[in-house]
């Protein structure tokens, strides 16, 4: 299956019905509930696919986004599973139990999680980064950087892996109970939750209840650009837990570019992914036309 998580533009509050027929218009009829919809959105969507013919294939936590306090964090990080602070841990199960919803609401099989982080000063790393886009990523200046923030990572980790599989219980008891998947997704920033080895030790702890492996192709490639982990590492072994792969372009260390543009070789990873892999097209900054011709590159790939 081929989807487009939505919406697929920057704009605010897109039509509903306008961003549906694109999809169509694009030569697909499936589509991903994306975390920054409504739920008004929503709630308007789901008689629209029916009457369109389009298909739920997975939705993204959270979904649809919480509406019960503000917030100054990415939308994707509203709540964080591995919080210490309880009242947001509770918040967090609460609404990704209502994404479950969602995806019982529409047909989805997977709900994908951003477990969530350790909480150390700026969560993106700017440091790191910057050093890495001044073309300074060979130096033993950004290699100290690299290393001290991986070992403050690992110290102070703890309490947020334990926050997070106190929620995970509760998260996956409630998706079992509904018949629905968990995809846990590759991470972007190094402070993030979970890192490579992190993703098996919770597959190994979850894979019963029905938490599989979800592959974000630009997350994985920003962790090989930045030396943490080899893209090809995370497909390599969590191949056979694969459930799904959100697809996109990179440039540099942008991703959510239009699936082939950019820097990143997308056609090398491509034949990890096999005919029962949900395959959403993750993008942000990528125009129609763009789009529309890596979806019809994308079918003839896996056909």
């Amino acid at each position: 299956m081929l989807a487009i998580s939505l919406p697929w533009t920057k704009e605010d509050n897109p039509d509903v019905k306008t961003m549906l027929q694109s999809v169509k218009d694009m030569g697909l009829d499936a589509i991903e509930f994306g975390y920054t919809l409504t739920h008004q959105q929503v709630d308007a969507m789901i008689p629209l696919m029916k009457q369109l013919g389009i298909r739920a294939a997975s939705v993204h936590n959270f979904s649809p986004i919480p509406n019960d306090r503000p917030t100054e964090r990415h939308v994707s990080n509203y709540y964080r599973l591995t919080a210490v602070d309880e009242d947001e841990r509770i918040s967090a199960v609460q609404w990704t139990n209502n994404s479950i919803d969602t995806a019982m609401r529409t047909g989805a099989s997977v709900v994908v999680i951003h477990a969530g982080m350790v909480e150390i000063g700026d969560p993106r790393s700017p440091e790191l980064l910057n050093l890495y886009k001044e073309g300074r990523s060979q130096t033993p200046e950004y290699a100290a950087i690299r290393a001290n923030l991986l070992k403050e990572r690992e110290r102070i980790k703890g309490p947020h892996l334990e926050a997070l599989i106190k929620s995970l219980n509760t998260v996956m008891r409630y998706a079992q109970s509904k018949g629905v998947k968990i995809g846990l997704e590759t991470r972007y920033y190094p402070t993030e939750i979970p890192n490579f080895k992190e993703i098996g030790d919770f597959l190994d702890r979850y894979r019963s209840q029905g938490m599989g492996y979800w592959h974000d192709v630009g997350h994985a490639e920003v962790n090989d650009r930045l030396g943490i982990t080899s893209h090809e590492q995370y497909l390599k072994s969590y191949s056979r837990d694969l459930i799904g792969v959100h697809l996109h372009g990179v440039m540099g260390l942008r991703d959510h570019n239009a699936p082939f543009c950019g820097d990143f070789n997308l056609a090398a990873v491509l034949p990890y992914f096999k005919k029962e892999t949900v395959k959403v097209i993750e993008s942000r900054f990528g125009s129609f036309d763009q789009l529309k011709v890596a979806v019809d590159k994308l079918k003839k790939t896996f056909e």
